[in-house]
């Protein structure tokens, strides 16, 4: 007799706990991410259409997708895969960010859906952009 685990089983308890291993930027008070996008690893930022990624940290223990949608603007998403709870991949070069399952699930820039089996979208976090100072709250 085998047993097979589907993509739906790996949903994890502590999914936003604020007990996360590593913060890439620096936490202020208020528990908000502040990153330099003027410095590596976030230097695509400082244009349209760049995009980064964080890992593990206090606002989503899987990381955040980072995107500037316009001169003004950069988007956050979680990289937790809506379907399975995997870790979704960076964005590639044809603006998708593919879960890391292999169940073919996909997101695109604006965190909505691209390609099944997900059905949602990717969740959101509020940033704000000053300079060079981007900032990502909960």
């Amino acid at each position: 007799m085998s047993i097979l685990q589907s993509c739906e089983d790996n949903i994890d308890d502590t999914y936003n706990s604020n007990d996360s291993g590593n913060d890439d930027g620096t936490v202020n008070e208020d528990n908000q991410i502040v990153i330099d996008i003027s410095a590596s690893p976030h230097t695509d930022l400082m244009q349209v259409n760049g995009t980064s990624s964080l890992g593990s940290n206090s606002i989503d223990n899987l990381g955040l997708l980072l995107i500037r949608s316009s001169e003004s603007r950069v988007k956050a998403f979680s990289r937790r895969c809506t379907h399975s709870s995997y870790s979704v991949n960076s964005f590639n070069i044809h603006g998708e960010a593919i879960c890391s399952s292999g169940h073919g699930g996909s997101f695109n820039t604006n965190g909505g859906v691209s390609n099944g089996p997900p059905s949602t979208s990717l969740q959101s976090y509020s940033t704000s952009l000053e300079g060079n100072q981007l900032t990502i709250t909960k």
